[in-house]
């Protein structure tokens, strides 16, 4: 854990992703803690997809920014990265999304108030996020990027049925899929040694769609992948899969391998999707690595 001196924050919010009206009302409320404690705060609203990402740099370009604050779920937090990445300004995660994996995982506050207490207090702890190349370019992910049955079910969920049941959107679109999606065999290349799966992880932490645990042994402090390939295709070996990770036994499924990597590429076959932090991201081929900017959020100070 690190100290960061606060100087003024910039409040980022995507208002029309997910429940937009309660994004906003979780960013003014922060924005009211923090300037009732006496701090400079700017608010700025997205326009559109990846507009999260140029406001940040925007706010880093200006200067005299300490924190930028995500309004968001999982996709949200990776365009802020993107935009503060490989500068000193801290990221601070207000987690209003559908599954707040990252924020989970690092065991952030979910209540405007501590997360503004938070953010005063100036601690913070270190990640190192992924890189990700696909044939439409190349961007970060701070949690996971997948290729296989998840990011078809991340590319064919509706968006108006997220903004209306959250969740219950990715129930319906998986079980849609279960029976029209193909399963093709992925050639997937881990630090060089060749794989096949049906699907592919590429985790940076440990948790996955909330509170659930993928890939115990990773942490998001180390400069590695945990990579999870699952290796029967089809929709029962799907819903088996889905079962086991809901019971917190996914890990030790005899048909699913775990590897610690630092370099990922899948290249065949070539055109299926890609998710990144819970957004679709693209199609095959891609290639990924650990970056070598990491990135600092804001955390709660640890209590002694």
């Amino acid at each position: 854990m690190t100290m960061t001196a606060l100087r003024s924050v910039t409040i980022i919010v995507n208002p029309t992703a997910g429940r937009g009206r309660r994004r906003t009302d979780h960013a003014t409320r922060l924005a009211g803690a923090l300037r009732r404690a006496g701090v400079a705060v700017q608010v700025v609203h997205t326009r559109d997809r990846g507009h999260a990402t140029a406001l940040a740099r925007a706010a880093v370009r200006h200067g005299g920014c300490s924190h930028i604050v995500a309004t968001g779920g999982d996709g949200t937090v990776a365009e802020v990265a993107r935009g503060l990445a490989g500068s000193d300004v801290v990221l601070a995660v207000l987690p209003v999304g559908t599954a707040n994996v990252l924020a989970r995982e690092l065991d952030l506050p979910f209540d405007e108030d501590l997360l503004a207490r938070s953010i005063i207090a100036g601690a913070t702890t270190t990640v190192w996020p992924g890189v990700l190349h696909t044939a439409q370019g190349m961007s970060l992910f701070v949690q996971m990027a997948g290729v296989g049955f998840d990011a078809h079910v991340v590319h064919t969920v509706s968006p108006r049925l997220k903004q209306a049941v959250g969740r219950g959107a990715y129930v319906v679109s998986v079980l849609r899929a279960l029976w029209r999606y193909r399963y093709p065999v992925l050639r997937v290349e881990v630090d060089g040694a060749v794989h096949e799966a049906s699907s592919a992880i590429i985790s940076k932490g440990a948790l996955y769609a909330g509170r659930h645990v993928l890939a115990p042994a990773s942490v998001q402090g180390e400069k590695a992948f945990s990579v999870v390939l699952f290796g029967k295709a089809g929709p029962w070996a799907t819903l088996r899969y889905g079962l086991a990770l809901l019971r917190g036994t996914l890990p030790r499924q005899k048909d699913v391998t775990i590897l610690r990597a630092t370099t990922v590429a899948i290249a065949a076959p070539a055109g299926l999707p890609v998710q990144s932090d819970g957004d679709a991201h693209g199609h095959t081929a891609i290639r990924a690595h650990i970056s070598d900017q990491p990135i600092r959020i804001a955390i709660c100070p640890r209590v002694r």
